[in-house]
């Protein structure tokens, strides 16, 4: 059995469900990549679920766990994924892998990010398709994600923006940062859209010191340092119960 698991924002938010799998598994490997904990490690879950857990880079989740899928085919083998599980497309491909082997799968949800975003006080079915930004480089600036944010606004809708993580560098991509790059944007362009709009900032979402904080592109840049992983929401059009909310529940 091949069991793709959601171990959410820190170790008390394993599952009991996955816990039980967990503790049936010969190999436990970790998606290192994609995100970390919010609080807590994987220290304390490998002494929860009494397992070693090996962490995989990108390489190893995306171009080589089919190989271990192949080599474990009669073992109970858990993959664990930060957050929820099926967020990335790369993880449902492993599941998909595992089908053409002929191995059983099991899908073991997990809290996520996106299980919190009512904590902001905006209403969840008001959100448009999310974004994620990413670090700008010499050869690599890609600004699709800018459109995607001005076409949920025109839509009166609000923008979900991941940030970018590169573990292997351990960089992670803070609101400040993000922010940074699309004001760069907008000035190319010669537009103040998302420099008119209200931003949310999540840091460190999920721990005991998580702190969100809502004002405008200016007021974020210069807010102080947060925990990790940060996240921003560009606001789309707000309704007077999220007014209240927002002022109510936030910094």
């Amino acid at each position: 059995m091949f069991y793709l698991v959601g171990i959410g924002l820190k170790p008390k938010h394993l599952t009991l469900e996955a816990l039980d799998s967990l503790k049936k598994c010969e190999q436990v490997f970790l998606d290192a990549y994609t995100s970390k904990y919010a609080e807590g490690s994987i220290d304390e879950l490998q002494a929860l679920i009494g397992k070693k857990i090996i962490a995989l880079e990108r390489r190893g989740v995306e171009q080589g766990f089919e190989l271990i899928l192949k080599d474990s085919k009669g073992m109970d083998v858990a993959l664990l994924v930060y957050g929820n599980c099926l967020t990335a497309t790369t993880h449902v491909q492993l599941l998909i892998d595992a089908k053409k082997l002929g191995i059983k799968t099991a899908v073991l949800p997990g809290i996520s990010l996106t299980n919190m975003l009512g904590k902001t006080g905006l209403d969840e079915y008001r959100f448009g398709r999310t974004v994620s930004i990413v670090f700008q480089e010499q050869n690599y600036s890609p600004e699709s994600f800018y459109d995607m944010i001005i076409e949920n606004i025109k839509a009166g809708l609000h923008t979900l923006c991941l940030l970018d993580i590169r573990a292997e560098e351990k960089k992670m991509m803070g609101v400040p940062d993000a922010l940074k790059v699309l004001e760069k944007i907008e000035k190319k362009r010669g537009l103040s859209i998302i420099k008119d709009s209200r931003i949310i900032g999540l840091y460190a979402l999920g721990s005991k010191n998580e702190k969100i904080k809502a004002g405008n592109m200016n007021e974020l840049m210069k807010s102080g340092p947060g925990g990790f992983p940060q996240t921003l929401i560009v606001c789309g059009k707000l309704t007077d119960k999220e007014e209240e909310a927002i002022a109510a529940l936030n910094d």
